[in-house]
This record gives structure tokens, C-alpha cells and sequence, in this order.
């Protein structure tokens, strides 16, 4: 069984919720832990059910396993949950950095945060890291090295 990239995962979903996707860890329980249908929960968070796979993929790669994965996605969920979007959209449909005012391409929300905003990305991983040390100790056990 792969290792878990922790870091790696952390900087992934910090980076997606700071650039405006801050539904992924909903969409990503929904389809992976409680088993929803991909076209359902693509359709419920206006995404394509391919994005919702690739996300997915993604999370269970840095994880190592799919099952991991499982029990892991809502412990970031826990750990991000009063994280919020620096990048928004708008009533016209425009994703705007609140930081910078910089009207942004949704396709470049997320470089935009990773160029631009490094020190707040940086931040958001600390505190989340931090969440998850603190989580571990709480609850006296390992969650992040093997599925049982």
C-alpha cells in the first residue's frame, strides 16, 4: 500500500478551497464515503461528473488508497471547515480575488492564489496541518497509515 502524502494532500485541498471550489470536500463525501452517484452529485455542484472523478482520483492517489481516502475526506472536511474562498464569483458570473479585486478566469482561481498569495495558501496549510496533528492526538490513534 502507497504512503500517504499528507503535505501534498493538505496544499491540494487548501488550494481549491481558497481558489473558489469550496464544495470539493462536500462533493468528494457525498461521492466517495457515502457512495452517491457521480452524475447526481456533479449535477447537484455544477460540475462535470469527469471533474468529480478527477478529483477523486486525486485525493485517493495522495492518499495512497482509495479506502483512506474514505476515512480521511471528512477529517480535512472537519479540519477546513471554516476555511473560506479568497477567489468568488460574482452575481455576473466573474470569479474576483477578494484579496486584490483582480477579476480572474476560472481557470486560473487556483494559480492565481498559488502566485499571488503564497503567504495566505502557506497559512491555510499550517492551520490545517496543525488541525490534523491536533485531531490525531484527540483521538489517540493513527488514522493515516493503514485501512484496516
Amino acid at each position: 500500500m502507497k504512503q500517504m502524502d499528507t503535505k501534498s494532500l493538505v496544499n491540494y485541498i487548501a488550494l481549491k478551497i481558497l481558489g473558489g471550489s469550496d464544495y470539493i470536500l462536500d462533493a468528494l463525501e457525498e461521492y466517495l464515503v457515502k457512495g452517491e452517484g457521480p452524475a447526481s452529485v456533479a449535477y447537484k455542484y455544477q460540475i462535470s461528473k469527469h471533474q468529480l472523478r478527477g478529483y477523486a482520483q486525486r485525493i485517493i492517489e495522495k492518499s495512497g488508497s482509495e479506502g483512506r481516502a474514505r476515512k480521511i475526506i471528512p477529517i480535512i472536511k472537519q479540519i477546513a471547515s471554516d476555511i473560506k474562498p479568497i477567489i468568488k464569483k460574482n452575481e455576473k458570473d466573474l470569479y474576483v480575488c477578494e484579496i486584490c479585486k483582480v477579476t480572474v478566469p476560472k481557470e486560473d482561481t487556483e494559480e492565481h492564489v498559488r502566485k499571488y498569495h503564497k503567504d495566505i495558501l502557506t497559512a491555510t496549510m499550517k492551520t490545517m496541518l496543525e488541525r490534523l496533528e491536533q485531531y490525531k492526538k484527540d483521538k489517540q490513534t493513527v488514522i493515516l497509515t493503514s485501512v484496516s
